[in-house]
């Protein structure tokens, strides 16, 4: 007996050595790299191998081998290759539990691909292990806003603050918070902190100027309108962020080109861009990066054929699709222009950039019906977008006026009311609402009329009435 409990740790361990040489064959003939760059695939290749030749060492530790996965790990995450990096990450985190590196990074992942309940666990546990990480608290309060959990959204961002008391992105999400709750002045006081620290940030504006609104400050409220832009502010994750630092090949000149065009250096984004084709000729995003680029640069014909290169490649590249459109549609090529543009909408129902131009190309092209209920579903959409920082109430309640002056529809006077909703004006979005619900039933509109009603209690709640995941009207307007 003694024997045997002797020797049973020794067996124990070679069997679990035996699991970890599977489960390594596993990851690596799961992984298709064919799709990578030669460098690329020789970067990922060696660090296979040296994970395989540490698991093949009995003398090999499991601090060292867990490195060793969370490592490859980190370099599949860097190329996108997300399955094989959840599985790299998992053992990395089996073999070293206490290790805030793997379990953070797992959460990212969830969060990546919307698995919400496990990222948020992960980033709790993550907390625990790396109290100091700002990012644990952030991360998890986005989510919260998201799904409209609002006293937890708070909590993670306070605590985020708790740490560091200047933090951008928390003071952003409190502000969010504030302004759904329709605490205005706290949320003016939040979006300033966040300007103060990020002043490119011009996303900012917009929400300071819906609590301006609010407070029934219009002065204020249009200055920011006017400021309001497309840059948001995300808070600092130097452990993801560490991730760019490990690529190579059409990658590397993919982030200079970036850094030149964001910078406005056009032609220096040429350059890096071409060379990103040059080193990967069927690659769609060096393509669509290349284009982009000379448009800016002036050269549109050069442009257009790397996009319609790019849709050569991948037939439903969303990005190609709408930048061709973008420039057809400068060319009068109206139609042209519609034909991709319907092309996005098929992918992406809810790219609000998309349907503006479809709506402006239908009207240029005498399509007046069309254009109107193009119309209709981007004032939905910057009145009630699942995606709130994409809203815009000011420019919502413009369009839907317009609408319901031209058709008096119940349906357009009830984006209206959605409109006013975003905007915090809960009262007269109350009020367009009963409106409507008369309409309705005037009309016998009965499929209608109980949308309308179940919204009514929305427009009604004295604390918020602002427009959170509402499909009803939208089934009607986007079928």
């Amino acid at each position: 007996m003694n024997a045997r409990t002797n020797f049973a740790p020794l067996r124990l361990c070679g069997r679990i050595f035996l699991l970890i040489l599977a489960l390594t064959s596993t990851i690596y003939s799961q992984t298709d790299l064919t799709n990578l760059e030669e460098s690329v695939r020789a970067q990922i290749t060696a660090a296979q191998a040296a994970l395989a030749s540490l698991a093949k060492n009995p003398a090999t530790t499991k601090t060292a081998l867990s490195e060793a996965y969370g490592k490859l790990g980190q370099l599949y995450h860097a190329y996108s290759l997300i399955s094989a990096a959840r599985d790299s990450y998992q053992h990395a985190n089996q073999l070293a539990p206490n290790d805030f590196r793997w379990i953070y990074l797992l959460g990212k992942l969830d969060h990546q691909e919307g698995r919400f309940d496990d990222a948020i666990r992960r980033y709790q546990t993550a907390r625990t292990l790396r109290p100091d990480y700002v990012a644990t608290l952030v991360n998890p309060g986005n989510i919260f806003l998201e799904l409209n959990r609002l006293e937890d959204a708070k909590e993670s961002f306070s605590a985020a603050l708790a740490i560091d008391k200047n933090n951008p992105a928390a003071h952003y999400g409190l502000g969010q918070v504030a302004l759904s709750k329709r605490s205005y002045a706290e949320a003016i006081d939040h979006f300033k902190s966040t300007l103060a620290q990020v002043p490119g940030a011009n996303r900012v504006h917009y929400s300071l100027a819906m609590a301006y609104r609010g407070l029934g400050d219009a002065e204020k409220a249009k200055a920011h309108l006017a400021q309001q832009g497309s840059v948001g502010v995300r808070v600092a994750d130097p452990l993801v962020d560490g991730l760019q630092q490990l690529i190579t090949g059409e990658r590397v000149y993919l982030a200079r080109g970036k850094v030149a065009f964001d910078a406005r250096r056009y032609a220096d984004a040429v350059t890096e861009f071409r060379k990103a084709v040059a080193s990967k000729p069927d690659s769609v995003i060096a393509r669509i990066n290349l284009g982009a680029a000379l448009t800016q640069a002036g050269d549109v014909n050069g442009a257009i054929e790397q996009f319609e290169a790019a849709l050569k490649i991948e037939p439903g590249t969303v990005n190609a699709h709408y930048n061709l459109a973008v420039l057809l549609a400068g060319q009068n090529k109206h139609e042209q222009a519609i034909t991709h543009l319907r092309s996005v909408l098929k992918v992406e129902e809810n790219d609000l950039n998309a349907r503006l131009l479809l709506a402006q190309e239908l009207k240029n092209s005498a399509q007046l019906y069309e254009s109107l209920v193009e119309n209709a579903r981007v004032a939905y959409l910057l009145a009630a977008s699942p995606e709130t920082d994409s809203r815009n109430g000011a420019r919502a309640l413009e369009i839907a006026q317009r609408l319901f002056n031209a058709t008096s529809a119940a349906q357009h006077g009830a984006i209206v009311a959605l409109a006013l909703a975003e905007l915090g004006r809960c009262s007269e979005a109350a009020d367009w609402q009963r409106r409507m619900i008369a309409t309705a039933e005037q009309n016998g509109n009965t499929d209608l009329l109980g949308k309308l009603r179940a919204g009514l209690k929305q427009f009604e709640n004295a604390q918020s009435c602002r427009p959170a995941n509402e499909t009803s009207l939208r089934e009607i307007l986007f079928k």
